[in-house]
């Protein structure tokens, strides 16, 4: 498995964790596996189910569901994490993802399949995220890790169970993201 696990400009670090990622197109489909190493002192927060949407009505969160959209250039992102809150923009309901809790010396493996063609499902209709280019030429693996220890510095109440998409979401969250891989 290979994987970067970088912070992007500006993002948090947390130290310890580690990031591995495997992409493989299978038939129709992609198959990504993922692992997720806590080795830091603290216990962190792993995105691990993105909302969907039926018949206009927001779903309860599934862990087979991704973000799918633009990375730059002819690259996609797929991800599970969560993202800034745009410029003028609310919601009666905002979109919340889950998340899985890994204590400090945890690891967490998965496996995500998204079918292909891969089909745009971003978390704002605006133009906070890009747009899914057309063709995907190669494709990255995203997920979000949070440290929670700002937002909720007596620790996290049992009944809180993932977090809605939002400015302090997105400043508690380290981006993993794996290398990309081809789709040709």
């Amino acid at each position: 498995m290979s994987g970067c696990a970088k912070a992007p400009e500006g993002e948090r670090k947390i130290d310890g964790v580690r990031f591995e990622s495997e992409i493989a197109k299978a038939g129709d489909a992609l198959e990504i596996s993922y692992r997720v190493v806590n080795d830091a002192d603290v216990d962190v927060y792993v995105v691990d189910s993105v909302p969907t949407y039926a018949n206009g009505a927001l779903q309860p969160a599934s862990a087979d569901t991704v973000y799918v959209l633009g990375s730059g250039g002819s690259r996609a992102e797929v991800s599970k994490r969560v993202f800034a809150l745009p410029d003028d923009t609310s919601f009666a309901q905002m979109p919340a993802v889950g998340w899985v809790e890994l204590a400090a010396g945890e690891e967490l493996e998965r496996n995500v399949r998204v079918p292909l063609p891969l089909e745009e499902y971003r978390p704002f209709d605006d133009d906070s995220v890009p747009q899914l280019p057309d063709p995907v030429e190669e494709v990255i693996f995203c997920v979000g890790v949070l440290d929670l220890r700002d937002l909720y510095p007596d620790g996290v109440p049992a009944e809180v169970t993932g977090l809605a998409h939002s400015d302090s979401a997105a400043e508690a969250q380290q981006i993993f993201c794996s290398d990309p891989a081809s789709l040709g």
